[in-house]
């Protein structure tokens, strides 16, 4: 069963809730252009899904053309919400699916993809809202100097000789046309992003220009505070002259088409309930605990079939003297969780928090059966005295390449 559990933001309160076998690192990159990106964790949730002053969380979604020609971005948001299926609400238990008039119903988990393209042209940033994205606004297509429109066909909105800036230029040879960004499809949205460069007939190709970046904003209180988190897109790169023209992309494995996913993620954090370490001076007495969210999405998916893949996750936990523990856990779609809730409904009790584990840090080796993962996770450290929170984003390392091959099968 798909797996979504959301983290704490005080104690005890949920918040939101690579071609055969090679002992190097993982060809997975997270700093470097790909051809296929993966940003695992996008999000959108207005104030009635969120608990106390919290006003809206939402993501900056961001790419970047890192060549000199244009390229298309094939681009597939997958909303992995459940939902009640006698109110179609979205649910995260299925005690929120009980109506008055309707009676209760279940809380089903879902998985369905909103596809779109975005034509990039040379060296060209863009970015969006999640709940807002790019269709229909002014400006888009981008202008360079807020006067000229990158349309192709009257010019680049470039000087031209010694004319000022945004006098007409010479005529474009790349542009936007032809580009929609949607916003995420309903509220509240938890779900992933998924974009693969391919041709003007939606070909994948192997050029590896594309990069990425995602940004969660936390708004409380009509700007009383806001809490921004960042990390970079997961790449995948191209083998060069290894891909073809059908629409399943191998990813490691017989006959790879693209590096493969990793065989092994490491994810360095803080046991949960740990005690921030670094408090300023000056700050009033604490407690301050630190918990960690880990976010992971399957590497494969049947967008064809709208089939998302699944996993079970081993997990081997190492604390500072070096004792070891593990637990599994299955889920499908996307599994986002604070990681003392992976093992135990019970947080306190679980192999992630600092009063089993014994000691502040620890490290945790990823593995999966079944489809290969990838994720990122995100560090909130919490005050019990006033309950405000700060929020950190960042990539696992990964290591080493799975034997077997992933799939993405394309419409």
């Amino acid at each position: 069963m798909r797996q979504v559990r959301w983290a704490s933001l005080m104690v005890g309160t949920a918040m939101l809730a690579v071609c055969g076998v090679r002992p190097a690192v993982a060809d997975i990159r997270s700093d470097q252009a790909a051809a296929i990106l993966e940003w695992p964790n996008i999000l959108f949730f207005e104030s009635s899904a969120l608990p106390g002053s919290l006003d809206v969380i939402d993501t900056i979604v961001q790419i970047s053309n890192t060549s000199t020609d244009p390229v298309v971005a094939w681009c597939f948001y997958e909303n992995a919400n459940a939902h009640c299926t006698n109110t179609g609400f979205v649910c995260l238990a299925a005690e929120e699916c009980c109506d008055p008039t309707l009676g209760c119903g279940i809380c089903r988990p879902d998985w369905n993809e909103t596809d779109f393209r975005i034509r990039l042209t040379p060296r060209q940033p863009l970015g969006w809202l999640a709940s807002q994205g790019l269709a229909g606004f002014d400006p888009f297509p981008p202008k360079t100097f807020g006067t000229f429109p990158i349309d192709g066909v009257t010019n680049c909105g470039i000087s031209s000789g010694g004319g000022s800036p945004g006098t007409p230029g010479p005529t474009c040879t790349s542009s936007n046309v032809g580009s929609a960004v949607p916003p995420v499809p309903e509220s509240p949205f938890n779900g992933s992003l998924t974009c693969i460069a391919v041709d003007d007939d939606n070909i994948p190709v192997d050029r590896n220009v594309l990069k990425g970046e995602e940004t969660i904003d936390v708004l409380a209180n009509d700007f009383d505070f806001i809490q921004v988190a960042k990390d970079n897109a997961i790449g995948i790169q191209a083998i060069p002259g290894a891909v073809n023209d059908d629409n399943i992309l191998v990813l490691g494995g017989d006959g790879a088409e693209y590096n493969g996913c990793p065989n092994i993620l490491i994810l360095n954090h803080f046991f949960d309930f740990a005690l921030n370490p670094a408090v300023p001076a000056g700050y009033p007495s604490g407690p301050y605990p630190i918990f960690t969210v880990l976010t992971l999405i399957p590497c494969s998916q049947d967008f064809l079939r709208q089939i998302p893949g699944a996993a079970v996750v081993q997990y081997l936990i190492f604390n500072e003297f070096e004792q070891r523990f593990s637990t599994s856990k299955p889920f499908n779609c996307k599994f986002v969780s604070v990681i003392s809730n992976i093992d135990t409904t019970q947080n306190e009790r679980s192999v992630f928090s600092a009063g089993v584990a014994g000691t502040l840090t620890g490290q945790t080796r990823i593995n999966a059966i079944g489809s290969g993962v990838l994720g990122e996770a995100d560090e909130i450290h919490t005050s019990a005295v006033n309950d405000s929170f700060a929020i950190d984003s960042f990539n696992l390392h990964y290591q080493g390449d799975r034997t077997d091959s992933d799939l993405i099968i394309l419409p």
